[in-house]
């Protein structure tokens, strides 16, 4: 048993419910040498033992994170469970007890499945892609609407300055993100407040005037549906604006406020110098609200609901997610998904989301766990293959499963550097990534400016105006096309993954969706590399000639279609630069 490590708890982290009539169970098993692991399970009042093989997330390399989907005749239940790990001639037993060469005495064990265990999420999410708008800066439709001192469009950007963007500026560009390939915008805070980012809300029942109006929000939202977009606003829920009544009074009056207990204040009054009271990040101007009181509860619900039923947005992408009371998400998720169970639940986190994510809070979160492997493994080359691909492993293991196809992928966003700018303006490392992005599982979302080459450090470099007069029409068209193919891709959209063992600096990983396979190879090395149709065959388990080959120049990718004919597989080159690369088949050596 020297050198195996396992672990597996009857909780919801390691088996949880598809739906009533199905389990997903996971285990981590991390061994010397190769090992197989299966699950022995069975109705404690039937005794009817099976037993079933768990697959692991690498086809025939390392990997330590092992999953199997069970199936019932009736919903899940009574359910007796330990593991069997064959390593080498050896087998041993996997229990509550720990890990032993005799079958175990102790067993897990699944009690039941109610309807309300099931995670569900909006079916029209999984695999859309997103684009991120920062209202200030995408475009400026109504000069009428302008706060004074506006700058000039182009000007540099600042934490203060205002450049006039909109909502009708949002409208009258509508037809960029239509021809981009967007499913789903994502705007952040629209409602009233004195700054650039509206993340100090003064008023939530309000559109900012320097944005629009209410109006203005019901016919985005109407020309969004019209062509099968979807739109989420920003709900800011964690903390309030300094200048929003309820903190106000709370500076007047004191103790004697109603809205006194709606903040954590130390001391008798409000001491706006010393601050002493909580805030976010220890700036001032957001103070912190406290959940455990029902009226910050009842206001926040009431605000939850109102834009869904006054301008039809499609969802809510939640502040600082992680920092508010679990069971008040819990209430809003009830009161949210009982207006429409396929509004979308986006929660801001940048660690582990797992706790947001147990099927009755978020439906996903923004998952810089995500970004932060991309940057280490394409941009700074600071980690190889292998430690990428067990980054990224770990990541789809801590998640469940219903969010895999939801999982909000991010490579910049209005609190980060841009990402062209991370690549320190290298295009192929960039395209790596997009390409990496745009074929893994989850909603890969697109952070206004980045799909036309805009550059810039954090906040406020990240937040210029839209370029729209120096757009690079190369990357433009890049991810079009890449957008193009994952929306005409099943496999990309909805598929299983498993990486591929390339045993070299090579990364690689396989889709399947029923009969449709993809393969996606990224050199992200310095040498060049050439695949053969009998490496193929080997290392994902397919089957094409033998004497077929690829070539991958340094730092660029394939995009590989497998069409099954008779016994074997057809393979067509998924072009995303037609004009740079106009050869796309496969060729055959012979």
């Amino acid at each position: 048993m020297d050198g195996i490590f396992i672990t597996h708890y009857d909780t919801r982290e390691y088996i949880s419910p598809i739906d009533r009539n199905s389990l997903h169970v996971k285990v981590k098993c991390a061994a010397a040498a190769d090992c197989s692991v299966s699950i022995v399970y069975w109705n404690k009042f039937r005794n009817e033992f099976k037993e079933g093989r768990l697959e692991s997330l690498s086809l025939g390399g390392p990997s330590e994170f092992y999953s199997t989907t069970l199936a019932f005749d009736e919903p899940a239940k009574y359910l007796s469970y330990y593991f069997v790990i064959r390593h080498g001639d050896d087998r041993f037993y996997y229990s509550p007890y720990g890990l032993a060469d005799q079958l175990p005495a102790k067993h897990f064990e699944y009690p039941s499945t109610n309807v309300d265990d099931v995670f569900t999420v909006p079916a029209w999410a999984e695999g859309s892609v997103g684009y991120q708008i920062f209202p200030e800066r995408f475009g400026n439709g109504d000069a009428g609407n302008d706060p004074p001192n506006v700058a000039k469009w182009n000007d540099p950007p600042t934490r203060d300055n205002f450049m006039g963007g909109d909502l009708r500026g949002i409208i009258e560009r509508f037809s960029h993100l239509r021809d981009l390939g967007i499913d789903i915008i994502y705007l952040t805070p629209i409602f009233c407040s004195p700054s650039n980012h509206k993340y100090d809300t003064t008023d939530y029942f309000k559109i900012d005037p320097s944005f629009g109006d209410t109006e203005d929000l019901k016919e985005l939202v109407a020309l969004c549906h019209s062509h099968g977009v979807k739109l989420v606003l920003d709900g800011v829920f964690h903390h309030i604006g300094y200048y929003s009544y309820q903190f106000q009074d709370a500076i007047l009056n004191g103790k004697d406020s109603p809205y006194w207990s709606w903040f954590f204040i130390q001391g008798d009054t409000v001491d706006t110098k010393a601050v002493n009271y909580e805030c976010v990040g220890y700036y001032k101007w957001m103070p912190r609200l406290n959940f455990s009181n029902p009226d910050v509860r009842t206001f926040f619900l009431s605000v939850g609901e109102h834009w869904i039923r006054e301008a039809g947005i499609d969802g809510w992408r939640l502040d600082v997610a992680d920092e508010v009371d679990f069971t008040f998400w819990q209430e809003f998720r009830r009161r949210i998904k009982g207006i429409d169970s396929n509004l979308l639940l986006i929660g801001e986190t940048w660690k582990n989301g797992a706790d947001l994510l147990r099927g009755d809070q978020m439906d996903t979160i923004m998952n810089y766990r995500f970004r932060d492997a991309v940057i280490d493994f394409f941009a700074n080359k600071s980690i190889g293959r292998a430690a990428f691909a067990r980054r990224i492993e770990s990541m789809l293991f801590d998640y469940p499963l219903a969010s895999r196809n939801v999982l909000y992928n991010l490579l910049g966003s209005h609190d980060t550097a841009r990402f062209l700018t991370v690549c320190k303006e290298n295009i192929d490392t960039f395209k790596l990534a997009i390409v990496f992005q745009m074929t893994f599982p989850g909603m890969p979302f697109v952070y206004y400016g980045d799909e036309i080459g805009m550059t810039g450090e954090t906040d406020p470099l990240c937040r210029k105006a839209m370029a729209w007069d120096s757009a690079n029409a190369m990357i433009s068209e890049f991810y079009k096309n890449i957008i193009r193919i994952r929306h005409g891709s099943n496999a990309l959209r909805y598929g299983d993954f498993k990486h591929i063992d390339t045993a070299s600096e090579l990364y690689g990983f396989i889709r399947t969706y029923e009969d449709e396979t993809i393969i996606v190879l990224l050199n992200n090395d310095q040498e060049d590399c050439l695949i053969t149709g009998e490496w193929l065959n080997e290392r994902a388990s397919v089957s094409v000639p033998d004497s077929d080959t690829v070539e991958i120049p340094a730092n660029s990718y394939e995009i590989l279609s497998l069409i099954r004919e008779g016994e074997g597989h057809a393979v067509r080159r998924m072009a995303i630069e037609l004009k740079e690369q106009p050869e796309r088949q496969f060729k055959n050596r012979s």
